[in-house]
C-alpha cells in the first residue's frame, strides 16, 4: 500500500513539475526553482479593491463670551474708620464734651461706616468672561485596505487577499511534494 502511495505521488509531482521547469506551464513563466519550491506566476483575470469606511477623529476649539456677576468683595476699613471720625465729633459735639457720649459716638458712627462700605460692596456686577474648550469631531473616510485578487493558475481559478494590485501576473511559490510528506 505505501508502495503505490510513494508511486502515485511520484508521478503526480512529475506530470506537474516536468512542464513547470520545461517552461511550458501552460503559460506560466518558471523563475527560479529551489530544491521543494519552485516560483512560477499567474494570470491575474480580476482586481477589486477593498474599500473601509474609517472615522478620523479631529479637534476644534469653540470659544464664547458670557456675562457673570459678582457680588460684593473684601472691606478695606475705610468705611469703619471714617465712620468713627465723623461719629466720635458729632457725639463730642451733641454732649459738649462729655467723653461718654464721644466714645458711644465713635463706636456708633465705626459701625455704621462698617455697614455702609459693605453694602457698597455688595452691590451686583457683571463682567464679561470669555471661555474655551476642546470639541472632538468625526469625520468618515473611505480607504483602500488591499485588493482582492482572481487568478487562473492551471485551469483553476483563485481568490486571494493581497495589500497591493499585482498588476497582469502574481507570483506564486508552489511548494514540490509538500503534499505526499
Amino acid at each position: 500500500m505505501k508502495t503505490r502511495i510513494l508511486v502515485l505521488a511520484t508521478l503526480t509531482v512529475a506530470l506537474v513539475a516536468t512542464p513547470l521547469y520545461a517552461g511550458h506551464g501552460h503559460g506560466h513563466k518558471r523563475y527560479r526553482a529551489d530544491e521543494d519550491v519552485i516560483i512560477t506566476r499567474a494570470r491575474v483575470v480580476d482586481v477589486k479593491p477593498i474599500i473601509e469606511v474609517v472615522e478620523i477623529p479631529t479637534e476644534r476649539r469653540e470659544c464664547w463670551t458670557e456675562e457673570v456677576e459678582h457680588r460684593g468683595g473684601r472691606s478695606s476699613g475705610a468705611g469703619m474708620v471714617v465712620g468713627s471720625i465723623i461719629g466720635g465729633v458729632l457725639g463730642n459735639h451733641v454732649s459738649r464734651g462729655d467723653g461718654v457720649a464721644t466714645v458711644a459716638g465713635t463706636v456708633i458712627g465705626g459701625a455704621i461706616g462698617n455697614d455702609i462700605e459693605r453694602n457698597n460692596n455688595a452691590a451686583t456686577r457683571t463682567r464679561s468672561e470669555r471661555h474655551c474648550r476642546v470639541a472632538h469631531d468625526y469625520y468618515e473616510e473611505e480607504r483602500v485596505s488591499g485588493y482582492r485578487v482572481t487568478f487562473r493558475f492551471h485551469g483553476e481559478t483563485f481568490t486571494r487577499r493581497m495589500d497591493h494590485d499585482p498588476g497582469k501576473f502574481v507570483r506564486l511559490k508552489l511548494r514540490v511534494g509538500a503534499a505526499f510528506d
